[in-house]
Parts: C-alpha cells; structure tokens; sequence
C-alpha cells in the first residue's frame, strides 16, 4: 500500500513540474531473465554444484570402503573398546577433518555464488543507470511482482532496448577477455 502511494505521489509531483521529464520502465525479471551474464552465471554456478556433488559422492564411497573393513574387524568390541580403539579412534579424527574440508567448502561456495549475484545486480543497475543518462531519462521506474509498478504504456517500455544493449555490451567484454586470453 506504501508503495502505492508513493508511486501516486510521485507521478503527481513529476505531472506537475514545469520542465517535461521523461520516465520511462522496464521489467526487471525479463532483463534478469534474458542477461546473457545471468545466463552464463548459472550455468557456472550448476557446474561448479555438481563438480562439488561428485567430490563428495566419491569421498562418501570411499568412507564406507574404509569404514567396512574396520567395522567387520572390530563389530565384537563392546562401546567403550570401541571408543578407545586406536585405528577407530584414528580413522574418526581423518574423517571429521575431511567432513570439516567438506563444509568450509560449501561455505566458500556459498560466499562465491552471493558474491556473483551482488555483482551480477551492480553490472544490472549500472548498466541501466549509464543508459538513463546517456538517453536523458528522468526517471527509470521497475516493472516486477510486488507491483511498484502496475501499468506503464508500452511506448515508456524500455526492457526490450535495455535486454540487447546489456547483452551487447557483456558480448563485448566477454569477447575482448576471450580474445586477450588466447593471445596470452
């Protein structure tokens, strides 16, 4: 409701200044959607989760490879033997280390994938704010789900424009990086 009155509010404020100011809109998840960078993104992101799903998946057979033969040799101790037994004791402490690799991995994942979205959100909004300027936009207003913007003439709609100059743009990057590495 907030939202709405401050969007009445605000198209009331720009109606009345003198100086005609253009406002223009785009639908932010199409242009998430449709970046080329985005798209790019989570394919490396999927990658990097299934690389690290087959580490684990391996570690884990080779776990109970180990784990097995320890298991048959030593399934007549009572609890406390076992808690006291040297190889078991040896072959806890391995594992934990290795369970502990395994979750500052996941953290360091973690951190990576959030650290990619910040950026992917900085390289959205800059993109966009440099294209405001440059076309002497006034406002750029953001078409999305929680209905800061209800409706807007098509004729104000920029996602289209905005979709190909940012993948144009990420190309360009993209290819100059490709071409500088290759010659390296």
């Amino acid at each position: 409701m907030k939202k709405i009155i401050a969007l009445v509010s605000f198209l009331i404020i720009a109606a009345s200044c003198q100086e005609s100011q253009k406002v223009v809109f785009i639908d932010n998840a199409k242009v998430y959607e449709e970046y080329q960078e985005k798209i790019d993104l989570e394919a490396s992101i999927t990658k990097r989760q299934e690389d690290f799903k087959k580490r684990t998946d391996s570690l884990a057979v080779a776990y109970q490879m180990e784990a097995a033969p320890l298991q048959a040799k030593f399934n007549n101790l009572s609890q406390q033997q076992q808690q006291t037994n040297p190889e078991i004791v040896a072959f806890g402490k391995k594992w934990q280390m290795i369970e502990s690799q395994i979750k500052t991995q996941e953290q360091r994942m973690q951190e990576e994938l959030e650290n990619d979205l910040k950026e992917l959100d900085t390289h959205v909004e800059e993109f966009i704010a440099a294209h405001a300027k440059k076309n002497n936009y006034a406002f750029v207003l953001g078409k999305n789900k929680s209905g800061g913007l209800i409706y807007g003439n098509e004729s104000s709609n920029i996602t289209e424009t905005v979709i190909k100059e940012i993948n144009a743009s990420y190309k360009g990057e993209n290819s100059s990086t490709e071409t500088s590495s290759e010659t390296e």
